[in-house]
């Protein structure tokens, strides 16, 4: 079975090439579209496809954020390559697929009209002194989730649904368009068991990083228009905290990473929230 992701990211300096090695240690292909990075992402990406890895390499440099549309366009692509999965990722993610044999013998019992879905599992950041590897930092996870999201893997469902469409931030897939009803024709997706796959979450790794990824990113979720006014609204509630109050401080850069992905209303406070050791970088 050939598998295959793709991605949209920008100004993920830090963190970008674990990205690629890591992720093309279970795919066997990766697309991205690099999108108006300015802090050396870019240019490690082209090292990167200099350097033979089965990575291709687009550029944006459109001021407006237009993920669903990149991702489900290289998707397609990637299906007419000879892709027969496609997993949808940011740059801050990382897929835990353990042992791939079981993955794809899972992926094969699912009914031919379904695409999947993945556990998302936030990393909290914990700095290791003296340890270079940014993946060092992501050894420990909420035990339990509170968003309720889930991230969506591409099969050749998709491929064979020419109106299909990923939904915004990669977790649903509109079989019927964009423009699908989704309280009439809710989205089905099966559900993987995460001992079989999952979707390591690493989204705030230091202050300056999640100021400059929030900013950057609101500002270009803005400049595409998007109609719906739930989207990127953790975006938008982030931006409006660092301008009231500035740069978080490292409690409450903890708290955000907890919370992330869940409306500001419905935080919890980082000391209730139970933790667990899964430290990503085991299956190295």
């Amino acid at each position: 079975m050939r598998l295959a992701a793709v991605s949209m990211v920008r100004n993920e300096g830090d963190l970008v090439e674990a990205f690629v090695h890591h992720n093309l240690r279970v795919v066997d292909r990766l697309y991205v579209v690099d999108h108006r990075s300015d802090d050396g992402t870019r240019d490690i990406l082209r090292r990167l496809v200099a350097d033979g890895l089965p990575l291709a390499l687009e550029i944006d440099d459109q001021p407006a954020q237009r993920q669903p549309e990149n991702l489900t366009r290289l998707a397609r692509h990637a299906f007419a390559e000879g892709a027969e999965v496609v997993f949808p990722i940011d740059a801050d993610e990382f897929l835990k697929i353990p042992d791939r044999a079981a993955f794809e013998r899972t992926l094969a019992t699912l009914p031919p009209d379904l695409c999947a879905a993945l556990e998302w599992q936030t990393y909290v950041p914990e700095p290791q002194p003296g340890v270079a590897h940014p993946l060092a930092a992501a050894r420990r996870r909420r035990a339990a989730e509170a968003h309720g999201l889930y991230k969506i893997v591409l099969t050749r469902a998709f491929a064979r649904a020419p109106a299909a469409v990923i939904g915004p931030g990669n977790h649903t897939v509109l079989m019927e368009g964009a423009d699908q009803d989704v309280r009439r024709s809710p989205v089905r997706l099966a559900r993987l068991p995460a001992s079989v796959a999952a979707l390591a979450h690493f989204p705030v790794r230091s202050a300056q990083q999640i100021v400059r990824n929030v900013t950057v990113g609101w500002a270009a979720h803005r400049a595409a228009a998007r109609g719906n006014p739930d989207v990127a609204f953790h975006w938008r509630e982030l931006f409006e905290t660092f301008a009231a109050h500035g740069p978080p401080t490292p409690a409450r850069l903890r708290e955000i990473a907890l919370n992330y992905s869940l409306p500001i209303a419905r935080w919890q406070p980082a000391a209730d929230i139970p933790l667990v050791d899964d430290p990503l970088l085991r299956a190295r």
